[in-house]
């Protein structure tokens, strides 16, 4: 029979009431064997809390580091031997992270056993995935704990059957990378300096607690934005579940079908990449009780605001999370406002957090799942309040560019027990881009369409689906996973017709794949039409890309922007269109490379360049920055030009620049592009280097003293690219 796990709380007395004390020590209980809660160990918990009270030295110290309690009351932990070698989830889940702001997040999960040996308890792995055989005895330690021995506790009716340990006293295995992108990077190790735990609460199957702690490292753990900002040192609490493990009756897992539609679980066994992986999802069915989230109150004051016209955010929110139930069919998932006590840290909730603080300007999802089964037991959305800036109600408020944004800061994330938090999408509320929207909406109505389709998106994610980017290639969008733009969240804020499908597929309601337009991360990097932000078109790159990058090009030709944001605003806007040239069809690279010079490759009409003062130092800037992008890729498509029409203007287009013909050619310009014509390694590009080198050379006796100096410093580069050019 399964014991019922409760929060028993010992009401003894204490020699120091007060959060600070005046012992040295921490103060244990008295015990007079019949005080009030003496027999709390003689009921059914399997973990009981015992109170303790911190010394006067103990709580500075933690002020001098910036811990804080909450006043929930700290507490040793009990655990009945009899349920030492049951099974449980550990997980842990960061709640705040010191300096640097909140970044919410499952640091993970770890089926384990605990074992009582030499005075002290173990932890064991007992993860399915490290099994070696079919008798399974657990081998691995990766946590132990002192058992705390004390006649005080033992004095305790029922004590013999429990055994001891100071939660916080572990080996706390954190570590810290210095940004959520550093992937494959190794964590530097944190030394905990100051650690305690609170705030206990029971369930049914387990309890929880915040674990605070201080920690350094011996290097810097991130970018020091604030100069207040110690890059060694951070601040963080977590909260701490244990449940009895369990799995879900019925759950059935879906082999990975082998296309990228899904989150993949790791094999089944580590030592054998050749066992079968599935694609991870919940344990949703027809028939079953729906999953109930909750929606921060935070939600409430932020939607007060006036300046968001009364626009319902909390409905907007209830709306995302629920619009997946058309999707199946029938009720999965059911949205509530959280309570004044509910942790979006515990284990047990579902939790869309509310960030009032608009500063970090992102979203995303996160989940729990078993380890064993891939089954997502648990999940929460971050949703910074960027997300809530309001909408006009006229289409012609905003520019149809708006200024690019600034780079987003890296951002530190801890490690536990050699897991790593893995958000599954973070979305940017600055890349919304410039709506417009129909007439009819109010800014309040567009607001709360965009939010909700911010939401279900994220929703998406954590019921197992990746990024769709194609879904712009099927107009309005065929899929709520897009980067989608405002305007398309406007008309269509749910899951489209290929979240339906896939959802299907995932969750066994349908045999079939989705057929529509489908890439995700992976595909960014090799197809041009995976593009996270463009519009909805069946053809982007004659209706979007090339329109978007002549309209931007005007801007800098006729002295709208100045020479030196070119690097800025083309990085921003202009990268996808080199990507066709290097990875297009043959048609889509040949236009993408004509578009990228047009107008500006040399020779330009002399006229021209009368009329518009602006004009020339614009080519100048424009012809260097894609010339060193031939060098220094900062696009995702990185791989080499190797269409022969585009080599052959591309090498034409560098030898007129190096010639300098039209005079508007700078010589950090012609430097450049030698180095890229070299970059290219092809016949023709060495060709093109030649010719101009003649050209140049025939060039010399023309030239002022100054311009004979530079001229020949570039002839001896292009001796320098030649001699050899090939490598």
């Amino acid at each position: 029979m399964k014991r019922r796990v409760r929060g028993a709380w010992l009401s003894l007395a204490f020699a120091a009431t007060s959060l600070v004390g005046c012992a040295t020590e921490p103060t244990e209980p008295r015990v007079d064997g019949d005080g009030p809660g003496a027999d709390v160990l003689l009921g059914d918990s399997d973990l009981v809390a015992i109170p303790r009270t911190p010394s006067a030295e103990q709580v500075a110290a933690r002020t001098r580091r910036g811990l804080r309690s909450n006043g929930s009351g700290e507490f040793y932990l009990a655990i009945r031997r009899s349920a030492l070698q049951e099974r449980w989830f550990w997980s842990t889940y960061l709640e705040q992270l010191q300096p640097y702001g909140p970044s919410p997040g499952t640091l993970g999960t770890r089926v384990v056993r605990f074992r009582e040996h030499d005075g002290k308890l173990f932890v064991f792995d007992a993860d399915d995935r490290r099994a070696t055989s079919d008798v399974f005895e657990p081998d691995l330690i990766i946590d132990a704990f002192e058992i705390i021995q004390g006649g005080w506790f033992s004095a305790l009716p029922g004590s013999g059957s429990y055994v001891l340990i100071d939660p916080a006293a572990g080996q706390n295995r954190f570590g810290a990378l210095a940004d959520w992108w550093a992937e494959g990077a190794a964590p530097v190790k944190l030394e905990t300096e100051l650690s305690f735990v609170e705030d206990f609460k029971s369930w049914s199957d387990g309890a929880s607690f915040a674990h605070v702690f201080a920690a350094y490292a011996d290097r810097p753990i991130g970018t020091p934005f604030d100069p207040d900002i110690n890059e060694f040192r951070v601040g963080a609490t977590t909260r701490v579940t244990l449940r009895r493990y369990a799995e879900t009756p019925g759950y059935t897992r879906t082999p990975n079908p082998g296309v990228p539609h899904y989150f993949a679980s790791d094999p089944l066994n580590f030592d054998n990449p050749s066992v079968q992986q599935y694609a991870v999802k919940w344990a949703i069915r027809p028939g079953m009780q729906p999953i109930k989230w909750k929606i921060g109150r935070e939600i409430l004051d932020v939607q007060s605001d006036p300046a968001l016209g009364g626009a319902d955010l909390y409905g907007a929110i209830e709306r995302g999370i629920e619009s997946w139930n058309d999707a199946f069919g029938f009720p999965v998932f059911t949205a509530e406002l959280a309570g004044p006590n509910d942790r979006f840290g515990d284990d047990h909730h579902n939790f869309v957090i509310v960030d009032p603080d608009p500063s970090l300007g992102y979203a995303y999802a996160d989940w729990r799942t078993n380890p064993n089964t891939h089954e997502v037991r648990g999940a929460s959305v971050y949703l910074s309040s960027a997300f809530f800036t309001p909408f006009p109600d006229d289409l012609a408020a905003e520019a149809p560019l708006a200024h690019p944004p600034a780079p987003h800061a890296r951002r530190p994330r801890l490690t536990w027990q050699d897991q790593r938090q893995e958000p599954l999408c973070v979305r940017y509320a600055d890349e919304r881009r410039a709506p417009t929207g129909p007439a009819q909406l109010t800014g309040a109505q567009k607001l709360e369409l965009y939010v909700q389709e911010v939401v279900a998106h994220e929703i998406g994610h954590t019921l197992g689906l990746r990024h769709n980017f194609k879904g712009s290639l099927v107009p309005p969008t065929s899929s709520v996973m897009e980067y989608n733009l405002a305007d398309v969240s406007f008309v269509q804020p749910h899951p489209g017709p290929y979240d339906i499908d896939a959802i299907r597929y995932l969750y066994d309601l349908s045999p079939s794949l989705p057929w529509q337009p489908f890439c995700t991360d992976d595909h960014t990097t090799t197809d041009p039409n995976c593009v996270r932000f463009d519009v909805p078109s069946t053809a982007p790159l004659v209706d979007y890309q090339i329109p978007q990058y002549q309209f931007l090009m005007t801007w800098f030709l006729e002295g709208w922007l100045p020479p030196d944001l070119v690097e800025l605003y083309f990085t921003y806007y202009g990268l996808e269109l080199m990507g066709y040239a290097r990875a297009g069809a043959p048609g889509e690279a040949q236009a993408a490379w004509t578009t990228i010079l047009d107008g500006v490759r040399a020779p330009i009409d002399p006229a021209v360049l009368a009329a518009l003062p602006s004009y020339g130092p614009a080519a100048d800037a424009i012809t260097a920055f894609w010339f060193r992008e031939l060098v220094q890729p900062r696009g995702e498509i990185a791989m080499a030009i190797t269409n022969p029409s585009v080599i052959a203007h591309l090498a034409a287009d560098g030898r007129g620049a190096i010639e300098n013909a039209d005079g508007v050619r700078s010589y950090a310009t012609r430097r450049i592009v030698v180095d890229a014509l070299k970059s290219m390694q092809h016949v023709e590009a060495y060709v093109a280097l030649v010719d101009a080198r003649t050209a140049l050379t025939a060039q010399l006796g023309a030239l002022g003293a100054t311009d004979q100096v530079l001229t020949r410093d570039l002839i001896a580069r292009i001796d320098a690219a030649i001699s050899p050019y090939f490598e």
